[in-house]
């Protein structure tokens, strides 16, 4: 299927205007909160530690209403019942089966199967509804040495759906050094990749292939500088190269329907296109960049290097903070900040904000494109994850600014 969902029509920013703002069909939404767990004070079970890398706790509801909770630092996964009680803990630090060195992902069938991805074993450990571990399937020749930019499960068979990160030759250079073998070809952060977890040893298939914005390549060292370069040196290249980006760029968004469908946005377009897809963009729909977007994004760089240069990931990563009023800017403004899929095969398009953040309203559309109406900025906002019968789970921080879980319910969305 090859469709296009060109919702420029009535999914305007409200800053182009009064006239396309006046086209949302206004959604009221209707929500009870279920529970919250974690937070100050919380049973062991629940006091969650801080996410990798400043992201956010993985997450993922089966069909029963269970909330599975990947604790990294716990290097657990705690089942959470639909009333916020806890089920069990699966996994604990350690080398053997069932236990997770360094576990980084998790991904969670509807039918209470979940799997984690652990890179300290360079394996996927795929876990029972029970909590049992079924297999464990090594990653082979296609080896994990950094974290994927988003991962979700494949609801149709035992695989999950990846996408890469940036693309970088000395950090290429650096899992040659260490495997002693040329690294295959894998999708970067503007594509997406099936990783087979069938067997013992994982496979890769390649999903589809993002546009991207044309890039100047021409300070990025060449194969001679690579080769001839020490480790320590390999790695301060390829630091650098991470911080090689211009900033506001629009993402590569992206989640997976019931089916196998993926619906996708890769431009600065207000379009949503469901995968397999292609073709050119069409209907684009854009607005200048800001100096207003400027500095909010310079200030959320100030807070993530101030966040990445602190603790033990200060001897992981060493983050270059002079130069902030040297930041490249995109040219123009992604329309879009978020695409994320609920239970009722609906999509869940998040605008960018005023300020280049993801804070604009939230646009709702089927599949085979019917709009349904949109949510306010300041109304709900779109979860980190959606279960059955309406539930939504949303990680936040307490007032001693700990990560908590709050799961609520969406009773109903009315025009």
């Amino acid at each position: 299927m090859r469709t296009a969902l060109m919702l420029a029509g009535w999914a305007a920013s409200a800053a182009l205007g009064s006239a396309a703002a006046a086209q949302d069909r206004p959604l009221t939404a209707e929500f009870e909160e279920v529970y919250r767990v974690g937070g100050h004070g919380a049973p062991t079970w629940a006091q969650f530690g801080e996410a990798l890398f400043g992201g956010t706790l993985p997450t993922g509801f089966d069909e029963a209403g269970n909330l599975h909770v990947l604790d990294q630092g716990a290097s657990q996964v705690v089942v959470i019942d639909n009333r916020g009680e806890l089920v069990r803990i699966v996994g604990r630090k350690g080398e053997g089966p069932g236990e997770f060195i360094r576990a980084i992902e998790l991904g969670v069938w509807r039918d209470g199967r979940f799997v984690v991805m652990d890179v300290g074993h360079q394996a996927f450990q795929i876990f029972g509804p029970d909590g049992g571990l079924d297999r464990f399937v090594k990653t082979g020749r296609e080896p994990i040495f950094v974290l994927f930019l988003a991962a979700r499960v494949d609801p149709r068979a035992d695989a999950m759906i990846v996408q890469g990160p940036p693309p970088n030759p000395a950090r290429s250079a650096i899992a040659e050094t260490l495997t002693g073998e040329k690294p295959p070809e894998r999708a970067d952060d503007r594509g997406l990749e099936r990783l087979n977890l069938r067997g013992e040893v994982m496979t890769v298939e390649p999903v589809l292939r993002a546009w991207r914005v044309p890039q100047d390549e021409d300070e990025w060292p060449g194969p001679e500088e690579l080769r001839n370069a020490s480790p320590s040196e390999l790695a301060e290249i390829a630091s650098e190269l991470e911080g090689m980006r211009r900033f506001l760029e629009p993402a590569l968004l992206w989640d997976v329907l019931p089916d196998g469908t993926i619906a996708w946005s890769d431009s600065s377009a207000y379009a949503v296109r469901l995968a397999p897809a292609g073709g050119p963009l069409t209907g684009l729909l854009t607005l200048p960049v800001g100096e207003a977007a400027m500095e909010a994004e310079r200030e959320r760089y100030r807070e993530t290097t101030a966040r990445l240069t602190s603790g033990n990931v200060q001897s992981l990563i060493q983050v270059e903070r002079e130069g902030e009023e040297e930041l490249v800017f995109a040219d123009e403004l992604p329309v879009i900040a978020g695409v994320k899929v609920d239970w009722n095969d609906r999509i869940w398009v998040t605008r960018t904000g005023a300020d280049g953040s993801s804070g604009g309203p939230t646009d709702i559309v089927t599949a085979d494109g019917r709009y349904v109406g949109t949510l306010p900025a300041e109304g709900l906002r779109t979860p980190h994850g959606f279960g059955p019968d309406g539930l939504m789970a949303y990680i936040e921080r307490d007032e001693m600014d700990v990560p908590r879980v709050r799961v609520i319910r969406l009773v109903s969305l009315e025009r």
